[in-house]
This record gives structure tokens, sequence and C-alpha cells, in this order.
């Protein structure tokens, strides 16, 4: 029993907390609802997912959020001047890689600490999209197959569903079936016996940070074509509820443990508590409040349970 909680104890307290909202508030089953839920965290998981890369080889990225911001800037600045839609989403997303990229460089190759590396490049992005946009929002008619990367359905479901389903499983499927992922892997934990190995363990470092600018940068992309408008600070609220779904996950299948399907669990559980707190009619402040609790509690009974075993 100990193993099993220590295992799956913050999976079963999500489905714990799901059961409570389900009894408790008329209408949260609803398999709408439940939509509106996936819908809700998409961007969230997508951009989780990018900062659980370098958490994954033991790097950090504060820099997500303004990356994200500047890229849905660029990207909605780009197709309001007359750029073809497909053109400006791949400059936007190659501007984040560019960021990761420059960021792994500082880190691996001078040396600078990651936590201040992306801080400082996190200060250049907000001030470059200060810069583009002038400190005004973009508005204005976007074209239709643009808009529907964040509006449009894949049958039934929203596209940004699909969107972070293929995200979630892609990057599980890097990080736990490829050469690729369990060099990452190695290179998090421990990488002078990585680099004693043969593993090029800055390689990686750079691929994660890399990423991570990939995943801000497209979430920026999706908030843009979600709201039809580009705001300078579009995705500055995603820190915390980044930072809480990738270290939450960490508590899945394992304690310590960053992978991608557990930052998804982070996600979906930091969704059901904010839709269920907000149906309840409960003060804004309450859903900080109670992510706050339920995360130290799921966190510290897997920890607990770790530490019996």
């Amino acid at each position: 029993m100990q193993n099993f909680l220590s295992r799956f104890g913050t999976i079963g307290a999500l489905v714990v907390l799901t059961l409570i909202f389900v009894v408790a508030i008329p209408g949260f089953a609803d398999s709408q609802n439940m939509l509106n839920i996936l819908n809700q965290i998409a961007l969230l998981a997508v951009i989780s997912e990018g900062f659980t890369m370098c958490l994954i080889v033991g790097e950090l990225d504060l820099a997500f959020p303004n990356v994200a911001s500047l890229a849905g800037a660029l990207v909605g600045g780009l197709i309001f001047g007359g750029m073809n839609p497909l053109s400006a989403v791949l400059l936007s997303l190659a501007t984040g890689v560019v960021f990761g990229a420059a960021a792994g460089v500082l880190v691996t190759k001078v040396g600078i600490p990651s936590l201040i590396t992306t801080l400082a490049s996190g200060i250049i992005a907000s001030g470059m999209v200060y810069m583009y946009t002038k400190g005004v929002s973009f508005y204005g008619q976007m074209p239709e197959s643009f808009l529907s990367l964040g509006r449009g359905h894949v049958g039934p479901v929203p596209s940004l569903i699909a969107v972070m389903l293929a995200v979630v499983v892609l990057a599980q499927i890097l990080i736990s079936t490829t050469r690729v992922g369990r060099y990452m892997q190695a290179t998090g934990a421990n990488p002078v016996a990585a680099r004693l190995a043969g593993i090029n363990t800055d390689r990686f470092r750079i691929l994660a940070l890399s990423l991570s600018g990939l995943a801000a940068a497209f979430t920026g992309v999706l908030l843009t074509a979600k709201l039809g408008s580009a705001n300078p600070e579009g995705a500055a609220g995603y820190m915390m509820d980044a930072f809480a779904s990738a270290l939450l996950g960490m508590t899945v299948l394992g304690m310590g443990r960053a992978h991608p399907f557990g930052t998804f669990v982070g996600a979906l559980m930091i969704g059901v508590v904010n839709n269920g707190m907000t149906l309840a009619g409960a003060p804004y402040y309450t859903q900080d409040i109670s992510k706050g609790a339920i995360i130290i509690l799921s966190v510290a009974l897997t920890s607990l349970q770790g530490k019996k075993i």
C-alpha cells in the first residue's frame, strides 16, 4: 500500500477531488464541462511541457512566459501587417527556439547558471515585445486558417485539446522511448556520470532549453489564435501555474522525477480546481489558496509515503 501511494498518490488525489466536485456541484460531470476543463488547461499544458524538458536535464527556464508573449505579439503583428499566416507562425516559433538555444549556449559554454540566464533573457524578451508593440494590443480581422488553431474543432473535439494531447504524447514518447530522451534523463540525474559514459551533456541541455523556447512560442501563437488579438503581456499569467503543474507532476508515478505525463496530470489537477471553484461560486482568491493547499498536501503525502518505503 505504501508503494502504491508513493507512485499513485497524486493521481488518487485528482480522482478524489474530481469525485467531490461531481457530488457537490451540479453539472460538473457534464461532458461539455469536461471538455471545457481540457480546453482551459490546453495552453497551460503545452507551455508546461517545455518547462518540464528543462527540469529533466536539471535546468530552469524563467523566460518562457515572456517568450510566449513575444511570439504571440509577433505572430499577430506580422499577420496584421499582411504576412502569410504560415510564414508568421514559423517565424514566431523560430524566435522561441533562438531564445532557448541562446540561453542554452550561455549556460553550457559560458557557465552562467540557467536561473540567471533565463531570468535575463526573459527581461530581454519583455523589452522586445514592448519595443515591437509600443505597449498596445493588436486587434483586427485574422484569417480563419489561423484562428482555427485556437478556435477550430477536430470532429467534436476543440482543436486546442487535440494540440495539447499531441504535444503531451510526443513529449512522452521522446522522453520514455528514444535515445535522446534517455540521454536527457541521464544528464539531469547525474551529469558527471553521463559525461563519463560518453554523453554530450551540453548538447542535451541546449536541446532542452530550445524545446522550452519552442513550447513557449507555440503557446503564444495558440493564445493569439484563440483570442484573435495579441497582447504584450498575454502569457504573463502562466508562470506560477506552469511551475505548479511541472512540480506537481514530479510526484506522479514516483517522487522527484519530472516527466511529460506527470506534468499533464498536474495541469489537469489545476484545471479541475479552477473549474470546480468557479462553478461553486467561490471568490477568485480562494482558487489560489485551494491550489496551493492541494499541491502541498499531494506532494507531502507522496513524499512521506516514499520515505517509509
